[in-house]
């Protein structure tokens, strides 16, 4: 059986895990991708390598990424609106996955948020059964 110390910290440590996750979106050989990438200078979690994005998104940060969430779902739109989409199975396939892999990172940004507020939900149940307990 474990100790209460080590549940904690084994807690802790799932906590962290979920409440950070890392994204990478590819705008190679996509329309406007050097320029929508150039947008993304300067927000905090946003690191450009070539032609690659990485978002890392963690529960200190993630209320500072609605910019770059409306960034991609438009640019996602755009391209997929694209009649170049029309004429190249490959590219409309590439669209495709770059808009689901958004989509992914939307609801990562929500799972993130949720993780940190129910770790908000139990140290305030914990507060209550200390109070309770007196």
């Amino acid at each position: 059986m474990k100790n209460l110390k080590d549940y904690i910290l084994e807690n802790v440590q799932l906590n962290e895990a979920a409440a950070s996750k890392v994204f990478t979106f590819d705008f190679t050989d996509l329309e406007n991708g050097e320029e929508t990438l150039k947008s993304f200078e300067g927000h905090e979690g946003c690191e450009i390598e070539g032609q690659k994005l990485t978002i890392k998104v963690t529960e200190k940060n993630v209320d500072k990424m609605d910019s770059v969430q409306d960034i991609l779902q438009q640019y996602a739109e755009t391209i997929r609106k694209s009649s170049k989409n029309a004429s190249s199975e490959v590219y409309a396939n590439k669209t495709s996955n770059f808009s689901k892999h958004v989509t992914d990172f939307i609801n990562s940004l929500d799972d993130v948020k949720n993780v940190d507020k129910n770790e908000q939900d139990k140290q305030d149940d914990v507060k209550d059964d200390v109070k309770d307990d007196k």
